[in-house]
């Protein structure tokens, strides 16, 4: 290896155009089986724009809406809300509860609301949290593929520009040299197995 001209910047190309390439082996691998959920919660509003979950203990899981119910009624401060709260319109779900000593802060004309609850279910599949996944569209995948063959272009006129600029190479070697890096990353490019990127670099 030779050159200098460009410094150490030429590293940087082909770093960026081996990260593309790394998640694009990442997309293209088998993804891991999803793990199913499907659970109630219970979330504080303490202002009118925003909640949390109960108590900021993060999420709370009850198998039953009925368990999520008699939690918050087996809580000292926590009672059935006023039919004035009920309101679906202004929360995803039905308020079920309130409290009697908190209040909401950040109010319209500092109204005096209690602070108000509300039993969610969710259902929805994950992947494991220790899967390392990276999930993008075919489109996507294909202009990750055009950016990573410019950028190897790039590097490739770069490190022939180095190179003669550095003395290492004279103006008739430019072109010829240049013309047989292109050629044999042409066909290294259209024979290219994506995914086994991920694996060489896991090795």
């Amino acid at each position: 290896m030779s050159g200098g001209y460009f410094d150490r910047n030429i590293y940087a190309i082909g770093e960026i155009a081996a990260s593309i390439e790394h998640d694009i082996a990442r997309a293209l691998r088998p993804k891991p089986e999803k793990v199913h959920k499907d659970y109630w919660t219970i979330y504080e509003h303490d202002s009118p724009c925003s909640c949390r979950s109960f108590g900021g203990w993060g999420y709370m899981a009850f198998d039953k809406y009925e368990e999520a119910e008699s939690f918050l009624l087996s809580r000292k401060g926590v009672v059935k809300a006023e039919e004035r709260y009920i309101d679906r319109r202004r929360f995803e779900d039905d308020v079920v509860f309130q409290s009697t000593d908190s209040y909401m802060v950040e109010t319209p004309n500092e109204e005096h609301i209690p602070v108000l609850y509300t039993i969610h279910h969710c259902i929805y599949n994950h992947y494991p949290d220790d899967a390392d996944v990276l999930e993008l569209t075919d489109e996507t995948i294909e202009t990750m593929k055009e950016a990573y063959r410019q950028i190897r272009i790039a590097e490739i006129y770069a490190t022939r520009i180095d190179w003669m600029m550095s003395g290492d190479d004279g103006e008739d070697d430019l072109q010829e040299r240049l013309n047989e890096d292109l050629e044999a990353f042409e066909k290294e490019f259209q024979t290219k197995d994506w995914a086994c990127s991920y694996e060489d670099d896991e090795d």
